[in-house]
């Protein structure tokens, strides 16, 4: 149901409140599952070992995140800009380290500097299967994380459900194949699909907002 109301997110009793891109919207709590897949586990240790990372710094070194927390904006699920407690900003960081094969940091680092996503574009096809974005390598130190959703209608022009793939540094010959994650995350290629791709830039851990590339399946 939609609703007219201030910017909320969350669940109160039987009512959980969203917004999409039609605006601000309540509906009936739904009980959340919990379905463990590997991806879930893998997710929810990482989270555990840099919980444990925060019990294990100095008092210089919390301040020193606390710090980092107040010069550290992200864009929250509203829409809206935030500053991250020093805790949120150890665990933001560290998480997106892990999950990128890197090691855990324990004192900031410097705030990076993004420039436009060297991504180009994206295509896929179904007949001989291939799905691979285009573009030229990033510069040194700059990671591209890759999310994406499962296939979809073609007339979809709006998607609000990502999950990680992989994450790269160099394309080879100007293309980075995401077959075989993409694939095992989502299955075979249907042509006729639309999928939703986004690239996340990365450094030291922190992440830009992402470009979005969409491809309909080729047959």
């Amino acid at each position: 149901m939609k609703i007219l109301d201030v910017p909320q997110s969350g669940s109160v009793g039987a009512r959980t409140s969203s917004r999409n891109r039609s605006g601000q919207y309540v509906r009936q709590r739904a009980i959340p599952t919990q379905p463990r897949t590997a991806s879930q586990v893998n997710q929810r240790a990482r989270l555990s070992d840099v919980s444990a990372g925060w019990r294990g710094l100095t008092d210089i070194q919390r301040l020193s995140w606390n710090a980092f927390g107040a010069s550290f904006t992200v864009v929250n699920s509203l829409g809206q800009t935030i500053n991250l407690t020093g805790h949120q900003c150890f665990v933001k960081v560290n998480t997106v380290n892990l999950l990128n094969g890197d090691t855990i940091v324990l004192t900031p680092p410097a705030l990076p500097t993004f420039v436009a996503n060297t991504t180009t574009g994206l295509t896929a096809a179904a007949g001989t299967p291939a799905i691979a974005l285009a573009g030229v390598t990033p510069a040194a130190g700059t990671k591209f994380m890759v999310f994406s959703s499962g296939q979809l209608s073609a007339g979809v022009t709006f998607n609000g459900t990502y999950r990680y793939l992989t994450t790269f540094t160099a394309f080879t010959a100007g293309v980075f194949s995401l077959l075989t994650v993409y694939n095992a995350k989502w299955g075979t290629l249907v042509a006729g699909k639309k999928i939703f791709v986004k690239v996340v830039q990365s450094q030291a851990g922190m992440q830009d907002n992402g470009t979005l590339f969409t491809a309909i399946v080729a047959a």
